[in-house]
């Protein structure tokens, strides 16, 4: 299929709204002014709470590293 680009969307668990729990990815073909849009909350984090998850994304990070030795 031609397009202009593409946005890819991953879900994977309860939390992404599924019912059936599986990896689901959607690809979704773009076009320059068509109307498809995701919604999210794009508010700017204050930056305790930034260090906080970038430090818990570290943590699970290592934890995995460890549990793969």
């Amino acid at each position: 299929m031609r397009c202009e680009g593409v946005n890819l969307f991953l879900a994977d668990g309860e939390a992404a709204f599924q019912e059936v729990f599986h990896v689901h990815l959607h690809v979704f073909p773009r076009f320059t002014g068509d109307p498809f849009r995701i919604d999210a909350d794009w508010r700017v984090q204050e930056r305790d709470q930034l260090d906080k998850t970038a430090a818990a994304v570290r943590g699970g990070l290592a934890a995995l590293d460890a549990a793969q030795r």
